[in-house]
């Protein structure tokens, strides 16, 4: 691997105009952006890979028997970087780079090795089992036709799982020294993988075509990334003793975190499950509009969280308690002026959102208004899914791993409780799902900043609740003025039955609401709105978070 790492780093080099990709990102903000700017391009193609399945394979078992077999392998990868790399490694080796750089890349060594081989034994328990898997994920509902057909699928993903694995990590390493960019870079080219797998091997390989597409997709997650390894000094070393006291701080604190990811994810495989008991076909609602809402948590809640968490770490000693809670706060306001409108946004436009996404001849109008309804009861929960990243990161950053698993494990008890009796008892549709998601996630939110108070010492309430209040009101307004001229456009001005008068329907209504946002904003006198004008005017590179901040304030 060492000398593979080498010939590569020597033939790819990073020079001339594209040089501005291996400058580091300084600050939050600066970093936020380009995670952000990456992250809404991903998730387009993902929406654009989302409408190709559908357009190719329908609203049919055979698209959700797809999705079952990407969960598992899916959830392995979760537990595995979510769990360990992406939180807990970054804080640690962020210090050890400071005192030690060798000592630092060594440990970096070995919690690749180490994470490598974990995931060889759990993809190798995967391939080997993976009938039994669909099996069990299936609740004994599929046939074994179809059972057959997931176990092949999801085989082919455990494939490109260990790829991703390996470029993760190196993303983690790169994100230790503040390049955002590329690693933002990297799931765009998964995402482009996937198509062309997509649209080049369908006509041959049917629906293993899109599993194919993964692999090439996470090749090219990986491969964008080694260059710029050149610029971070990394060194890889092929170590006796995999276990050095830095790589047995890092795995100390991962347990909790673990436990964490994996109640996450098997919560989420649960919700699979019951939707495959309402029908196959209901597990493509549920993804089709978990993949819409999700588009603001992933753009501005996670992008704010990651690129909060090295700063964070930076001030997590008690002497700096201030200052973390100064950088917090000002993140929480920021996260929740730009997710709250997206909020207010699907709630109302929930219908031509997903008939302008997913509005393919095999997406029949019955599939359309319960993506909607689940679309709708998902809306609710955009502010607290957001700020969960960044109150877990405020935790990581304190290296205080077992608080969020707490938290989580009492919600996730709470959410699957919730999802088994509106299903199993009530026989309600598949949107329930999305209500129980949106109940646990805003009890989740609550009590992680509970927690998180009484760790600090305490917040001054006002100051986290009065703009938190003012966005919220104006949000609320905002959703009033996206409907009446939706209503109006769409009863007396356009025929919306067609594509383009849609959009310009939904574009109208949504340039209304967004104008009157930042209008009652503005008349509310919002500070950290004028903070965030101000940041995006004036930050300099050579100016640091705090600095901007206080010259502000």
């Amino acid at each position: 691997m060492k000398k593979f790492y080498k010939n590569i780093t020597n033939k790819i080099k990073i020079r001339g105009r594209w040089s501005f990709i291996a400058k580091a990102q300084k600050t939050i903000l600066s970093a936020a952006f380009v995670i952000a700017l990456f992250a809404g391009l991903s998730s387009i193609l993902g929406f654009v890979k989302g409408r190709m399945l559908i357009n190719f394979f329908g609203v049919s078992d055979e698209l959700g028997i797809f999705y079952a077999a990407d969960r598992v392998p899916n959830m392995v990868y979760s537990i595995i970087v979510a769990g360990a790399i992406s939180t807990i490694f970054i804080p640690v080796f962020t210090d050890l780079l400071k005192k030690d750089k060798k000592e630092a890349w060594k440990t970096a060594s070995n919690v690749i090795n180490i994470t490598l081989i974990s995931f060889l034994f759990l993809g190798g328990f995967l391939v080997i089992f993976a009938y039994p898997v669909m099996n069990l994920l299936s609740l004994g509902e599929l046939t074994p036709e179809q059972l057959k057909l997931g176990a092949g699928l999801m085989r082919i993903m455990v494939g490109s799982q260990l790829i991703l694995i390996l470029s993760s990590l190196l993303s983690s390493i790169l994100q230790s020294h503040k390049f955002f960019l590329v690693p933002a870079a990297a799931p765009v080219l998964y995402n482009v993988g996937m198509i062309v797998g997509l649209i080049a091997l369908s006509g041959k390989y049917g629906i293993y075509a899109p599993a194919l597409g993964t692999v090439v997709g996470a090749a090219l997650h990986l491969l964008i990334q080694i260059p710029l390894l050149k610029k971070t000094s990394f060194s890889y070393v092929v170590s006796k003793t995999l276990l050095n006291k830095e790589t047995r701080k890092i795995f100390s604190l991962v347990p909790p975190r673990i436990a964490s990811v994996v109640l996450t994810q098997l919560s989420i495989v649960v919700n699979n499950s019951l939707a495959i008991l309402i029908s196959p076909a209901s597990v493509v609602i549920l993804k089709s509009a978990s993949q819409v809402q999700f588009l603001p948590v992933n753009i501005f809640g996670a992008s704010m969280a990651l690129a909060s968490l090295p700063v964070l770490a930076e001030h997590a000693d008690t002497s700096e308690h201030d200052k973390f809670k100064r950088i917090f706060i000002t993140t929480l306001h920021q996260t929740a002026y730009l997710v709250l409108p997206f909020s207010a946004l699907m709630l109302v436009l929930r219908v031509p959102i997903v008939r302008i996404v997913y509005g393919v001849a095999n997406f029949p109008w019955e599939a359309t208004i319960e993506t909607a309804l689940t679309l709708g009861f998902f809306s609710l929960s955009i502010f607290s899914q957001s700020v969960v990243y960044l109150f877990t990161r405020a935790f990581y950053a304190l290296k205080d791993t077992t608080t969020p698993v707490t938290v989580s494990l009492l919600t996730i008890i709470i959410n699957t409780t919730l999802s088994v009796f509106f299903v199993h008892f009530l026989r309600l549709g598949v949107w329930s799902l999305a209500m129980s998601y949106t109940i646990t996630s805003l009890l989740d939110s609550i009590l992680l900043f509970y927690k998180l108070d009484r760790k600090l010492n305490g917040f001054i309430l006002s100051e986290v609740l009065v703009p938190l209040i003012k966005i919220s009101t104006a949000s609320a307004m905002m959703g009033v003025f996206v409907y009446v001229p939706m209503k109006i456009l769409d009863l007396y001005v356009l025929d919306t039955s067609r594509t383009i008068q849609l959009i310009i329907t939904t574009g109208t209504s949504a340039a209304s609401g967004l104008g009157i946002y930042l209008l009652l904003t503005k008349l509310l006198k919002v500070e950290e709105v004028n903070l965030f004008y101000k940041l995006i005017l004036k930050i300099k590179p050579k100016k640091t978070f705090q600095e901007v901040v206080s010259e502000e304030q």
